[in-house]
């Protein structure tokens, strides 16, 4: 297995385009199921739990996902790694979100749950995109099922953003996603510890290893990995960190990208 090389890719913005209308090109399906039949290893590397991974992105082919920040890691069908919230702190977490005004959406990796009494601008918009990518939303934080992985909030003037830092940082890292919105994930997981259990779990050394990304969640699997490409239009700090930067989406930017480094 030293000799393989392991491709991650991010979903919302690298995979699909992020603009509502979820399209993936076919340069991209192309160019993935081109790579596996050169004996590429595939895997999605995503902020999204696994239950929220959409039947139309893993019909692609990959050989396995890094979900939820890091959290949660499969290869084929096995599930070699699950960090998992006892359901009492995830039950903690969840009303402080609403003392701080946060407006979150809970991941966990066979469910999504949200807070029902969390009334906001945000929540409508927030629950009916979520509604379509899982097969099972909870909308009560005491219900018996309620439990989570990793959680995104959305915030606005009046919410307590500095008391909620404070608040979560014991148990979960905070991303800045840009505009009113942010991501929380594990502490001490993020998309790069995903990639470096597989590599270990795999025994393959790290230049072994390419990253295709374009937020700033994807910033710690840059920088880890040499060999990064970040999508045209990506934020700033993604195309800082990133080796080589690419065509957007639709613009065929992960074939261009996978041609720049001979991976077709």
């Amino acid at each position: 297995m030293c000799n393989k090389r392991l491709l991650f890719f991010d979903i919302d913005g690298t995979l699909i385009t992020d603009d509502g209308r979820r399209i993936i090109p076919d340069s991209t399906r192309r160019a993935i199921k081109l790579a596996r039949e050169k004996g590429c290893l595939t895997f999605i590397n995503t902020g999204r739990v696994f239950c929220n991974i959409e039947e139309f992105i893993r019909s692609v082919g990959f050989d396995g996902y890094v979900c939820g920040c890091g959290s949660y890691i499969r290869l084929g069908d096995e599930v070699l790694y699950h960090r998992q919230l006892p359901q009492d702190i995830c039950r903690e977490i969840a009303y402080a979100c609403r003392r701080y005004g946060i407006t979150s959406i809970f991941e966990h990796s066979d469910v999504t749950c949200y807070d029902r009494e969390m009334d906001s601008s945000f929540r409508d918009r927030i629950v009916n995109y979520f509604a379509e990518t899982t097969d099972r939303l909870i909308d009560d934080i005491e219900d018996k099922d309620f439990i989570f992985d990793k959680f995104s909030g959305w915030y606005t003037d009046e919410s307590d953003l500095a008391g909620f830092k404070a608040y979560i940082e014991p148990y979960f890292d905070y991303i800045d996603r840009e505009g009113p919105f942010c991501e929380m994930a594990p502490k001490g997981h993020s998309k790069a510890t995903g990639i470096k259990y597989l590599l270990d779990y795999l025994d393959i050394p790290l230049h072994n290893a390419y990253v295709f990304g374009d937020g700033n969640n994807d910033l710690p699997m840059l920088e880890y990995v040499d060999r990064s490409v970040c999508m045209g239009g990506g934020s700033e700090l993604a195309r800082q960190a990133a080796e080589y930067v690419t065509d957007t989406v639709l613009g065929d930017g992960i074939e261009k990208a996978m041609r720049y480094y001979k991976l077709i």
